[in-house]
């Protein structure tokens, strides 16, 4: 596991994945003429996307980016439950030229997967994959100890009863991760900081532990999410 980046506070956090996620796509497209990047909900990326609005979206050639988005809640588009349509409202639509990847979320929770899994078929890997951390130590719509999280080979996934409202969703997996050449772990703010802590145990089977182990995550944290992993940057 990386070792944490680790910020004063969770603007200078977003500033950095920011700037770190603008450099990975331009290093992406150099090299395969093409960028892949798997979005992230939270309250946390939702800055890291407002720092790229503001200060790099003239820094990438936003045509050769295809956005996709790790994970969906079964509803309306322009519910204020939909993971896209937040993402969109304060992102993406300043990069309307940009290729995207959206899961049908009205449908049901397996036709969605489904879909979502036709979608990606021509992606063999993601280039970037931003990752939130619930306070559970979840990521993406993978729960601790739900049955719906337990190890497959699919690359999408139906979630029924979800821990945390809405209650239906779908997600990518670990495995369609696996071969992610780079992926951040975005968190902050003191009540992530016991799950973090768990996190980084050895063998820990937290959700976003074992994601940080199958793509050696890089984390960026806050000092207070961070907790006693290190001193502030």
């Amino acid at each position: 596991m990386n070792h944490p980046q680790i910020f004063v506070d969770k603007e200078r956090l977003a500033d950095a994945v920011a700037r770190q996620t603008i450099e990975a796509l331009n290093l992406a497209i150099t090299s395969n003429g093409h960028a892949s990047w798997v979005l992230a909900g939270g309250t946390t990326p939702e800055l890291a996307y407002t720092a790229i609005a503001t200060s790099y979206l003239d820094q990438v050639d936003w045509t050769k980016v295809t956005f996709v988005i790790g994970d969906e809640r079964i509803g309306p588009l322009y519910s204020p439950d939909n993971n896209w349509h937040a993402i969109e409202e304060s992102f993406l639509h300043l990069v309307p030229q940009a290729s995207f990847l959206r899961p049908h979320s009205g449908l049901t929770p397996e036709a969605a997967a489904d879909e979502y899994t036709e979608q990606l078929k021509d992606i063999d890997h993601f280039d970037i994959v931003w990752l939130g951390m619930g306070e559970d130590g979840h990521t993406l719509s993978l729960f601790p100890g739900h049955p719906d999280s337990q190890p497959t080979n699919r690359r999408v996934i139906p979630v029924y009863d979800s821990p945390k409202l809405p209650s239906e969703r779908i997600s990518l997996t670990l495995h369609a991760l696996s071969n992610a050449t780079t992926t951040y772990i975005l968190a902050s703010g003191e009540t992530k900081a016991e799950a973090i802590e768990q996190a980084f145990q050895p063998n820990s089977q937290l959700p976003i532990a074992q994601a940080a182990r199958i793509t050696n995550a890089t984390w960026f944290l806050d000092h207070a999410a961070a907790s006693s992993l290190d001193e502030a940057q």
